[in-house]
């Protein structure tokens, strides 16, 4: 073999070698990691993620307790509670029902204009509370089709269930926990249910409700 086919081989060797140890550096100073969808992407580039989650499912629970038991018990809705009382509107429960109530948490009370409550006349604060019950009916989100339902006060309640999500909305509130009592549901919701303006359509759920 004459030294210029030797020359050729040792250049040849010591380029592939070189090339080599580059991509081993390449590699090395810019790890790969992989995404979720399979595809491989370089650290320390910035993913952006969209946030699909939405309002979780209705939570439930079943007890040997009835509806007006079941509110007495909520601390968390403890203001929502009182008003049942102080107006009388409790005294609506204790038959045999059945019966669907929509008590707002004490978050959600206090969430109201401050001096909404305070500045009701005793037949406003009576509607409000009859606003949260349904008689003759209950509205388990297990058996029940949306739509649109009457309350104590007289006044449309809007009852939309969700199938795929399995989160329910009445008017603009949304159903936190529901609790399958023996004479009824009683509903835990993050906002006031507020009967509507005389004329109006029920679309939201917080403000000053109109006798």
């Amino acid at each position: 073999m004459d030294n210029n086919n030797t020359w050729g081989w040792v250049v040849g060797i010591v380029a592939v070698l070189v090339i080599i140890l580059g991509i081993w550096w390449y590699m090395s100073a810019n790890p790969a990691s992989t995404t979720d969808n399979g595809m491989a992407t370089t650290t320390g580039q910035t993913a952006t993620t969209t946030d699909t989650t939405g309002p979780a499912p209705v939570v439930s629970q079943s007890t040997s307790s009835n509806v007006a038991q079941v509110v007495a018990s909520l601390s968390g809705s403890s203001n929502f509670a009182a008003l049942l009382n102080s107006t009388g509107a409790v005294n609506s429960l204790t038959g045999k029902g059945p019966y669907t109530l929509f008590i707002p948490t004490n978050a959600a009370y206090a969430s109201l204009t401050p001096g909404t409550i305070a500045s009701m006349t005793a037949a406003q604060k009576l509607r409000l509370a009859d606003y949260a019950i349904v008689t003759s009916k209950r509205l388990d989100i297990d058996a029940v089709s949306s739509g649109h339902y009457t309350a104590l006060s007289k006044d449309p309640i809007n009852f939309q269930v969700n199938l795929q999500t399995g989160t329910v909305m009445v008017n603009s509130g949304l159903v936190l926990r529901q609790y399958k009592a023996s004479n009824g549901i009683v509903y835990v919701m993050n906002a006031v249910l507020v009967p509507p303006q005389v004329g109006a359509t029920t679309t939201g759920s917080t403000g000053t409700p109109h006798p």
